[in-house]
């Protein structure tokens, strides 16, 4: 049934403007933002079904342009409208409080929750200050189900450009396997070493799985290698 077909009372939208916003679910108010709808399939029945395949709001908040391009119904124009509400309301978060991580405990915890639901392997950097607080997070490259290719060169520059102390680098294995890979272990030498000739260190750079993750920091020594 197609939204316009409801009774008045049932549309998100005359609700809205009648002062019940908050009254609103998950689903509808994506709705007001999805637009339109399919032949057969209203903007709330499409937003909910996403919801559900994302289970909930913080993995779809976690959706990059290309997931969002890829979804039935939307062109370019609602694709970039609907990536960039979610990246508004992820800065207005992030806003509020830095996140501090300053450990690979805390670094896994707070990416794990993030990307839940990514069906390709992306790269991203967290910028961090001296304090470890979160100064910016960007997803650098976006690959296919089988790998992303990042240089240290761009890592770097995009680190240096939020005035970043230390960097973390990141990336997901759509496999569910957080075990590094030999590429994975190559670039990290290469990260690292760039890091230390630029002096902003990398801080770890964590593998992500599902509810898993492999951290070089805590698995491969580091600490114990400053120590020696």
């Amino acid at each position: 049934m197609r939204i316009r077909e409801l009774a008045p009372e049932q549309r998100p939208r005359e609700r809205l403007l009648a002062g019940q916003g908050e009254t609103l679910s998950d689903g509808e108010l994506l709705a007001l933002l999805w637009g339109s709808g399919l032949r057969g399939r209203n903007a709330v029945e499409l937003s909910q079904d996403l919801l559900a395949r994302c289970s909930g709001l913080p993995a779809l908040m976690g959706l990059g342009l290309q997931d969002w391009l890829e979804l039935p119904g939307l062109g370019p124009a609602k694709a970039c409208q609907l990536w960039a509400s979610a990246e508004l309301a992820r800065r207005a978060a992030r806003g509020a409080e830095r996140p501090r991580i300053t450990s690979p405990r805390a670094a896994g915890t707070y990416l794990l929750s993030r990307c839940q639901g990514w069906a390709e392997e992306r790269f991203g950097l967290l910028a961090l200050n001296a304090k470890g607080e979160l100064l910016a997070e960007r997803i650098l490259s976006q690959g296919t189900a089988t790998g992303t290719l990042i240089s240290p060169r761009e890592f770097f520059r995009e680190a240096l450009r939020y005035g970043a102390t230390t960097a973390l680098a990141f990336h997901n294995h759509p496999s569910g396997d957080p075990t590094p890979s030999r590429e994975d272990v190559q670039l990290t030498r290469r990260l690292r070493a760039a890091g230390e000739s630029l002096g902003v260190p990398l801080a770890d750079h964590l593998v992500l799985g599902l509810e898993r993750y492999h951290s070089f920091r805590a698995d491969e020594g580091w600490d114990r290698e400053a120590a020696g």
